[in-house]
């Protein structure tokens, strides 16, 4: 029997996408954006919309199309007479089938822009669709524009970042004089299959880009004010590290990328221009914490791993299944997230148990493959768990951007009899890994987990079930469920 027609498969399933609705972005801007007459509240600060002045909004990243209609509802609620200019850059692939290249308004954000009653004269909304994971023509199309558009803020005006994850390689801009845009493009492939973690990526990006670490900042520095919100894809502690940080500073240094450039082998992927200019000493500084760019700047954390976390432990308590989230992202190697989840199963208290894990393993495929990270966990965790014998266990993975790595599906589901149910489909999971086919295998099996894009972004979501799959009757009061 496919495991996705299993009782276990079809609880995690249900739990999962229950998670990923209860992260909206729309909503969590909406909850963050406060409303009075003639004022909006953005990060503890009250911005008057009745004097003179622009809004300049600028949203990229995944969840761009629904961070902007959230904002977009209460910029209507708020009133007054104040203008806004918003550009945003989203996915392209988020756009219609047969829309044409660039064309489309996501659907999310053309509802909201059909249910305003503003005049047109208030309200100008331009997007771009950029390329994902890695730049090409539009990102830096949306990189050159967005440099334009902040540039243009003066001191009447306040300026508005939406930031969600995927930021990095939809808005691109490499640095004058010492990269070309495919010099960009190759060193996004390289840090993409570095194995290295999401920091010092960023830390590398950061440095050799003229919009990320403060840099858009630092272009709109002439604005009234400046105002991120953030859906956060990295660890909370560290929001600015969100889409490498365009308006927020850098805590990063060049020392740190130099050493993430020694340690991941990254040098061969940068131009030998830029090479020179760090050796030395040329190549500029991000902007940090203490400068005076960042003194009308604010910003907070909307949404996180840690709302998906928690919605997944109601989503499980409400289904009479006792339920608990670790409080600690899952990072790193996926070897060590592999043995991790596996402790966890061999160590299981007797009973059903519903254990929420949540982050972003790091993987570094042999080949080019149709798969993803969450897919190469699952299936890494049912080949450590080969020799468990029949106790009960299940486990789903999955990225709640809805996209595993380069495949279709959002991640893939595991139980004791993938591997059992793989060889009567001859199917061979040691070659798929070394061939980074995970995405061809779970198919095969009807074990993916496919969404289509969610249009949020916070890390990845782990649901590990031990012991029968059979709930309780007992009714929870989602009201009372612990956070972490």
């Amino acid at each position: 029997m496919p495991g996705a027609a299993s009782l276990a498969a079809q609880l995690l399933h249900a739990i999962a996408q229950e998670a990923l609705a209860a992260c909206d972005p729309a909503a969590a801007v909406r909850r963050a954006v406060h409303v009075r007459p003639d004022h909006l509240g953005l990060c503890g600060r009250a911005v008057a919309m009745g004097k003179k002045g622009r809004l300049l909004l600028l949203a990229y990243g995944k969840a761009a199309p629904a961070m902007t209609a959230g904002f977009l509802q209460r910029f209507e609620e708020a009133g007054g007479k104040r203008v806004l200019d918003a550009l945003v850059v989203h996915p392209r692939r988020e756009e219609p089938k047969g829309k044409g290249k660039g064309a489309a308004v996501p659907p999310v954000l053309q509802a909201a822009l059909d249910g305003l009653r503003l005049p047109a004269s208030r309200c100008r909304v331009r997007t771009i669709a950029a390329e994902h994971p890695v730049p090409l023509k539009s990102s830096f199309l949306a990189g050159k524009t967005a440099l334009r558009f902040i540039s243009r803020a003066g001191a009447s005006d306040d300026v508005v970042f939406l930031a969600s994850g995927g930021g990095s390689a939809l808005l691109a801009s490499p640095l004058p004089q010492l990269m070309k845009e495919s010099d960009k493009t190759a060193l996004h492939r390289a840090l993409l299959t570095s194995g290295a973690p999401i920091a010092a990526i960023n830390s590398v990006r950061k440095h050799l880009s003229a919009v990320k670490g403060g840099r858009l900042a630092h272009a709109a520095r002439r604005a009234g004010g400046q105002f991120t919100l953030v859906m956060c894809d990295v660890d909370p502690e560290r929001y600015e590290e969100v889409a490498s940080g365009p308006s927020l500073p850098d805590r990063t240094t060049l020392d740190d990328m130099i050493r993430s450039i020694d340690r991941y082998g990254i040098a061969p992927a940068l131009p030998v221009k830029a090479l020179e200019a760090l050796r030395a000493g040329r190549l500029p500084e991000t902007f940090k914490p203490r400068d005076t760019v960042f003194r009308r700047s604010r910003s907070e954390a909307i949404l996180s791993n840690r709302d998906l976390r928690n919605a997944a432990v109601r989503g499980g308590l409400t289904r009479g299944l006792p339920a608990e989230a670790i409080p600690t992202d899952i990072a790193g190697p996926v070897e060590t997230a592999v043995e991790m989840i596996a402790r966890a199963i061999e160590t299981a208290p007797p009973g059903t148990r519903l254990l929420v894990l949540g982050g972003e393993v790091v993987t570094a495929p042999p080949v080019p493959g149709e798969g993803g990270r969450a897919q190469e966990l699952s299936l890494r965790l049912a080949l450590r768990m080969a020799g468990l014998g029949s106790r009960p266990w299940a486990f789903l993975a999955l990225g709640s951007d809805g996209l595993d790595g380069n495949s279709p599906a959002a991640g893939a589901y595991v139980d004791q009899t993938t591997l059992e149910r793989a060889r009567l489909a001859r199917l061979d999971p040691a070659k798929t890994l070394r061939e980074a086919t995970t995405y061809r295998f779970f198919r095969k099996l009807g074990d993916d987990f496919t969404t289509g894009p969610t249009g949020t972004n916070v890390r990845d979501l782990y649901l590990l079930l031990t012991g029968p799959a059979t709930p309780t009757r007992k009714t929870i009061d989602p009201l009372r469920v612990p956070v972490v």
